[in-house]
């Protein structure tokens, strides 16, 4: 039986949400307000949030009015957000890989680090261009990446985090090409260990993405308050396509 890929069995875990329920949703908020901002979309919009969990950013946009997609791997996840269906709002079970609506989206979300997870380039390319045929011609894409020039810099080996009694124990490292962090922890006489993986790419790789895919860039920026983007210095790379 083939073997699941770390974001199949990690994000479906309770303890995924337990480690990172410290997460800002005010920031992300006022990220998706300036995005939109931005954006200038049309009323009532087409919005789908690519990798959406369980559909928290989904409401909110579907709050400010756009008619919002939500799809994520996760069934765990995707079973949560569909209590939060509505008229303009809905959910569904699938991989980014894989086609979903086609010249439909006006805009097609991708949010939060919710890309590099694949093993190889191929896959990359292949959700990029499943992206982009979801799109219109003249759609927008936002991809919101972290930035790997300044993650390798500033990278921290090994951190101890407590959540709701839980220690976990977080050990980062680079190898070859992507960033891998191991988790660590017990609970209730149990122990388990989960990982993360996720490609270091840069605007390059993404330049290359999008090129084949009948997206052409119009702007990168380099954090949650949409200032320019700094190769050495920016947290974020934050980057908007355009489909021709």
């Amino acid at each position: 039986m083939k073997r699941k890929a770390w974001f199949e069995t990690w994000f479906d875990s309770p303890y995924y949400h337990v480690l990172y329920q410290h997460r800002d949703e005010a920031e992300a908020e006022l990220f998706l307000d300036k995005l939109l901002l931005h954006l200038q979309l049309p009323a009532h919009a087409r919005a789908l949030d690519i990798a959406c969990g369980k559909g928290r950013h989904c409401v909110y946009l579907a709050e400010k009015g756009l008619e919002v997609t939500g799809i994520d791997l996760s069934w765990k996840n995707i079973g949560h957000a569909l209590h939060f269906e509505r008229e303009n709002l809905s959910f569904f079970l699938h991989d980014m890989r894989n086609s979903f609506y086609i010249n439909y989206f006006d805009v097609a979300l991708n949010l939060f680090t919710s890309f590099g997870y694949f093993e190889t380039d191929t896959e990359n390319v292949k959700a990029i261009h499943a992206m982009s045929q979801s799109l219109k011609k003249g759609g927008k894409m936002a991809i919101d990446f972290f930035n790997a020039t300044k993650v390798s810099r500033e990278l921290t080996p090994q951190e101890y985090i407590s959540r709701d009694g839980i220690l976990f124990l977080v050990e980062k490292k680079f190898e070859g090409n992507a960033v891998i962090k191991k988790i660590y922890f017990q609970d209730r006489g149990q122990e388990f260990e989960f990982e993360e993986k996720v490609q270091s790419l840069q605007l390059s790789d993404f330049e290359r993405y999008f090129e084949k895919n009948r997206l052409k860039i119009i702007h990168v920026f380099g954090d949650y308050q949409l200032n320019p983007f700094d190769a050495e210095n920016s947290d974020r790379m934050i980057i908007i396509g355009e489909k021709y």
